[in-house]
């Protein structure tokens, strides 16, 4: 049976909040429309209808507006109504509920699967795994990969001063990382600085289900490492610098 990414009601809305969000993010660094849209590669009209809430930014695009406006991608999250809210079709329903888990749940001990705060990228979506996030430098994610990346073409490479951690819960994704590519199964993992290019993809019909752990490479305590001797293994190919 060939899944995809579900549509969600409040895609429109995602992104309403979300371009809100990033207008304010750069009225207040005191950037223009143009400036931005020169640093990130994109025309100052996208940027405008992104602000607007009418269109979005792709992956890329979202890591070079966060860096170019020094915030952080988990600001930009919208948060979920509150899925206890009673509903008129759920009035009746009692669900016990101890004190203990409430309150972990109102201070974000908790996160229930239903108050994910997300956002959709064009193939992906994003889901927080995190109520609120405590370290401005790390993002705590399930990512959905929708199928059929043969159609659309290959992500763009990205690249940025992070490290990040994958394991892949179900599916078979796509990966590459500077010049080498593989095939990750479901419980393989992978870990690698994010300076060095690369791209996730997935190119099968099935719906593919990923958690990743990023942390900013300035927040990665470097002290107990030795310096490599000589080249790593993937030292950034010169010619994906400018993807």
């Amino acid at each position: 049976m060939v899944s995809g990414i579900p549509e969600r009601p409040d895609v429109d809305s995602e992104w309403t909040v979300v371009g809100e969000r990033i207008r304010l993010a750069r009225e207040a660094s005191g950037i223009s429309v143009r400036e931005l849209a020169r640093r990130i590669g994109v025309s100052p009209s996208h940027v405008s209808n992104v602000e607007r809430g009418l269109a979005s930014f792709s992956v890329r695009a979202l890591y070079n507006v966060v860096n170019h406006l020094d915030i952080s991608m988990d600001s930009l999250f919208e948060d979920q109504v509150d899925s206890r809210s009673p509903s008129s079709e759920a009035a009746n329903v009692v669900i016990p509920i101890s004190p203990e888990t409430c309150q972990l749940e109102e201070s974000g001990v908790v996160l229930r699967k239903s108050d994910r705060p997300s956002i959709n990228l064009g193939n992906r979506r994003w889901d927080r795994l995190t109520a609120k996030s405590a370290l401005r430098t790390a993002e705590f994610l399930e990512v959905h990969y929708a199928p059929g990346a043969q159609d659309a073409g290959l992500p763009d490479f990205l690249h940025h001063q992070s490290r990040e951690w994958g394991v892949v819960i179900q599916g078979h994704l796509s990966v590459q990382v500077g010049f080498e590519e593989a095939v990750l199964h479901p419980g393989d993992s992978i870990s690698f600085e994010s300076k060095v290019p690369h791209r996730f993809w997935n190119e099968t019909s099935e719906e593919v289900v990923a958690i990743w752990f990023v942390l900013d490479e300035d927040s990665v305590d470097k002290s107990h490492l030795d310096k490599p001797a000589g080249p790593t293994l993937f030292g950034g190919p010169r010619y994906m610098d400018s993807q």
